[in-house]
């Protein structure tokens, strides 16, 4: 008879509703918590080890309340950078309207780092990049994307899995790295984190 595998219980260290639904979408288990602890500040040439970073703080940061030393901490962070700018979450209205108005017509690239952390397998983390280029947009169309709620908690002011896909003409790389969680890197990351394979996660 083949022994029934104990699957370590997930726990997402996000505040992201995005995150958390791309996670639901897996129909895998999982607990979600707040994470804590400041953000580290990227530059164009280190986005992707600040990302790496920040995933690992978040996840880092849930370890305490973990239940059991099996449990795995998953953190994540997504910038968005253009040219030698990186692009965080508009604070208001005029940031968001400059943010749209930057990237209008132009080719940039989404960063998402991931982190696992656990006591029993330690530490991994690991980042995905996507290129994407807007539509070149009018000022009426900037100004009426920017009047929605969609810009406001989003890396870049906008979100691909909403209104936001009206503004985009191309991606190249993973589309759910540009919703803010690549689930082909984070798939990939938990079965060589755990030597659990994937068809005993899913069966």
């Amino acid at each position: 008879m083949t022994q029934k595998v104990i699957l370590p219980r997930l726990v997402l260290a996000s505040t992201s509703p995005r995150r958390r639904q791309i996670l639901e979408s897996l129909n895998l288990s999982f607990d979600a918590i707040d994470p804590k602890g400041d953000e580290a500040t990227a530059h164009f040439s280190n986005v992707e080890e600040v990302t790496m970073a920040n995933s690992l703080l978040k996840a880092r940061s849930g370890v305490y309340g973990a239940k059991s030393e099996t449990d795995i901490l998953i953190g994540s962070d997504t910038l968005v950078v253009l040219g030698e700018r990186v692009m965080g979450k508009p604070k208001n209205k005029e940031e968001a309207i400059g943010m749209l108005t930057q990237l209008s017509g132009q080719w940039h690239r989404v960063v998402t780092g991931i982190a696992l952390v656990s006591t029993k397998y330690g530490e991994a983390k690991s980042f995905e990049s996507s290129k994407i280029k807007f539509r070149s947009l009018t000022r009426d169309e900037i100004e009426t994307y920017a009047e929605t709620k969609e810009p406001y908690d989003k890396a870049g002011s906008y979100a691909v899995q909403g209104l936001g896909a009206l503004l985009l003409e191309r991606i190249e790389g993973s589309y759910t790295n540009v919703m803010g969680f690549p689930i082909e890197k984070f798939l990939t990351e938990l079965s060589s984190f755990t030597k659990i394979p994937l068809k005993v996660w899913f069966s």
